[in-house]
């Protein structure tokens, strides 16, 4: 009897993981989204790079740690979690510090999740000064 039920539900587990739920895209949402999302090596995204990393630096840290600049900049996926959740693209790149020291930059732009939801946000890892580990290990939880 008891080897029977638990059949009988990994049997009804089985085909409810069989049925896929249907994803309808953000773009046909009641407020949609239009996944118009600025290139990984625009300006404006590398200088709020630039600017929030700088910020953290100073006000957490007490450091005087920039980046000086960026280059390498690649798009490593636009939305791979799927067409039903927020817009992001993942991008990688080198950043260049101010202590003269290059380190692997990861970051995600995502579609209206800037201030208050307003506008896209960047949310950022520059590996080995992850200090408060939000993103670790080596800022896997900021890539795809």
């Amino acid at each position: 009897m008891r080897l029977g039920l638990i059949g009988a539900c990994l049997f009804a587990l089985g085909v409810t993981a069989a049925i896929a739920r249907e994803q309808i895209p953000a773009e046909e949402r009641w407020w949609p989204y239009n996944a118009d999302l600025p290139a990984c090596d625009s300006a404006e995204v590398i200088d709020r790079l630039r600017a929030r990393f700088a910020d953290k630096e100073s006000t957490y840290w007490a450091s005087d740690l920039r980046i000086v600049s960026v280059e390498k900049v690649r798009t490593l996926a636009m939305r791979p979690n799927g067409l039903d959740f927020i817009p992001r693209r993942y991008c990688a790149a080198t950043a260049h510090l101010n202590n003269l020291k290059s380190s692997p930059l990861y970051y995600s732009i995502g579609e209206d999740t800037g201030m208050a939801g307003y506008g896209y946000g960047v949310h950022f890892c520059v590996a080995g000064y992850d200090r408060n580990w939000a993103n670790a290990p080596g800022c896997k939880m900021a890539r795809p």
